[in-house]
């Protein structure tokens, strides 16, 4: 399943070990908004994935 995690802040342990669970068995992408990203590619990724957190 393709998964994507969309960090808004720093990630807490919590999150980063569900992330990392999620990388076990899943194929997992992350985008950081904090960093520089295009509308155009994070549409694109959300897209793609068939479960999309928002953290």
């Amino acid at each position: 399943m393709k998964v994507l995690h969309i960090l808004k802040k720093a990630p807490g342990p919590e999150v980063l070990s569900l992330i990392d669970g999620h990388k076990k068995t899943h194929e997992v992408t992350v985008i950081d908004l904090r960093l520089p990203f295009s509308p155009e590619e994070v549409l694109k990724r959300v897209e793609e994935a068939e479960k999309v957190f928002c953290w």
